[in-house]
């Protein structure tokens, strides 16, 4: 666990730094790296943590319902941090960054607690899903925070007019993530709560995945019309996802 979180907590600093250094960064190759983290997140989700949970013995309605829940719930989410968690830099944002911050540590702190591996305790040695989850579904995290972490900082910077400060909201933010993850590992091995909960924890941050995910698809082609190059990038984003899934 202290691997995953020190990595949760540098891949949302590192890229804030950049921005505090005046550093440059295009933004064609963040977008279609925005592509890639989306189609691979996408991906995963519908191979790997839809099917863990329908896995899990519990109703499969109802674990529908829930993750439709935390689609919605993430789509009431997106209209306070402007879709920062997309990679979206909007410097002029009318949101209050108090209401921004609140929103993306939300976000944050909901996709650390997925990466424990106590979803996988109720599956059979043989299941090609029984060694757990954290690798693959942390690499897209990872590959999902880089940009999110460089436009919240962009946004910050510019309505701040302060570094420090700017890096301190950043802090608070890269530090969601981890405690996500902690929080899920403490309670996933307590009596605390019932592992029922837990699945429906699970099920509701799934469908807040697909919402980011597809989310990040429509808005790279507003106009309907397929662009080669960036379904090319989808299409190896969720080969990516694929031979994650077969691989590690």
């Amino acid at each position: 666990m202290f691997i995953n979180v020190t990595i949760l907590l540098l891949c949302a600093l590192v890229p804030g730094l950049f921005i505090l250094g005046n550093a440059t960064f295009s933004e064609t190759r963040i977008r279609y790296f925005l592509v890639f983290a989306g189609a691979y997140l996408f991906s995963v989700t519908v191979i790997h943590l839809i099917p863990d949970l329908f896995m899990s013995g519990e109703d499969p309605f109802n674990l529908g319902l829930y993750i439709l829940v935390g689609f919605f719930i993430q789509k009431i989410l997106e209209n306070f941090s402007s879709g920062v968690e997309h990679g979206h830099i909007h410097v002029h944002t009318k949101v209050p960054v108090s209401y921004l911050l609140i929103a993306l540590v939300l976000h944050s702190f909901l996709e650390g607690s997925i990466l424990t591996d106590s979803l996988h305790s109720n599956h059979t040695p043989d299941s090609v899903y029984s060694h757990g989850s954290s690798p693959k579904i942390l690499l897209g995290i990872v590959m999902h925070k880089i940009p999110a972490s460089l436009a919240l900082m962009a946004l910050l910077v510019a309505q701040l007019k302060n570094k420090y400060k700017a890096f301190g909201l950043l802090f608070i933010f890269a530090i969601s993530s981890p405690l996500g993850l902690i929080t899920s590992e403490y309670f996933s091995h307590s009596n605390l709560l019932p592992e029922k909960y837990l699945i429906i924890f699970f099920a509701v941050v799934a469908g807040s995945f697909l919402q980011i995910s597809t989310t990040i698809f429509i808005e790279s082609d507003p106009h309907h019309k397929l662009d080669w190059k960036r379904f090319s990038v989808s299409l190896l984003g969720a080969g990516a996802a694929v031979l994650a899934q077969l691989m590690i």
